[in-house]
């Protein structure tokens, strides 16, 4: 039988600590996760039963009073996001010193566009009636793209929530049609659901849909991302490629 030594005793203090602390980033890790919950189809009032973004909203390029496109993020905006989530970081160039930080894909670039006469009139949650915008990501034309590469979130983040995206609202142009995908990074690790939609041109029809993704375990340092795969074709000149969201709420998940 061999005599524990102080070297050995040393070495099983030292590792026992590391050992622990590594199945406790595990087991955070672990316990969260983003579920896709489901599609609401055709929802233009978003304060008629059952109510969402109960929690907070965020809408682009809101009753803009004439049409505009490749314009500011924050341009027109309706920001009504909990103290939790954001606040969003705009950036008009690749050489702002807030890059890193950036909230939407520089890589089109996102830009804002709204005004536009066919596009849908929302009921926002907070009664504000107006006609909706869009982000618009020209880079995810054919193409998968980090649209929103970044929503940080802050104290006061809810265990679970739910993180609902507003599409469909753009007469036939910058559909999601082959991902719509909501993402998130947790304790220095990128998480995605198991599932995600796939909507194929059939699955828009003119009049906005909102597709709900569930957060759990999520906590203050961690951030949500969303990935759009679009429409091939320009973006310029009222082209109709690329991908595209008319804006982004928050509920409280049961």
């Amino acid at each position: 039988m061999t005599t524990p030594t102080a070297k050995n005793i040393s070495r099983r203090v030292v590792h026992r600590p590391l050992v622990l602390a590594a199945l406790a980033i595990a087991s955070a890790i672990h316990a969260a996760s983003i579920t896709y919950v489901g599609k609401t189809t055709d929802r233009t009032d978003f304060q008629a039963p059952p109510k969402m973004g109960t929690l907070g909203f965020w809408f682009p390029q809101f009753n803009a009073p004439s049409a505009v496109s490749h314009r500011p993020t924050s341009e027109n905006e309706r920001n009504g996001l909990p103290s939790w989530a954001g606040p969003l970081v705009h950036l008009n160039s690749v050489v702002d010193p807030n890059f890193l930080s950036r909230t939407f894909s520089q890589d089109g670039p996102c830009r804002s566009k709204g005004g536009v006469a066919t596009f849908n009139l929302f009921t926002l949650p907070s009664g504000e009636i107006g006609r909706s915008g869009i982000i618009l990501d020209p880079h995810a034309a054919g193409n998968t793209s980090n649209s929103v590469n970044r929503i940080k979130l802050g104290e006061g983040t809810p265990a679970s929530f739910l993180l609902r995206i507003v599409v469909d609202n753009t007469d036939g142009k910058h559909h999601a049609i082959t991902r719509l995908r909501a993402r998130g990074h947790h304790a220095g690790v990128d998480l995605e659901p198991n599932t995600f939609p796939v909507p194929g041109a059939a699955g828009f029809n003119g009049i906005a849909d909102v597709y709900t993704f569930r957060y759990d375990g999520f906590t203050a340092g961690d951030f949500i991302k969303i990935q759009f795969n679009g429409m091939p074709g320009d973006t310029k000149s009222d082209g109709p490629g690329g991908a595209s969201f008319a804006g982004i709420m928050f509920d409280l998940a049961r």
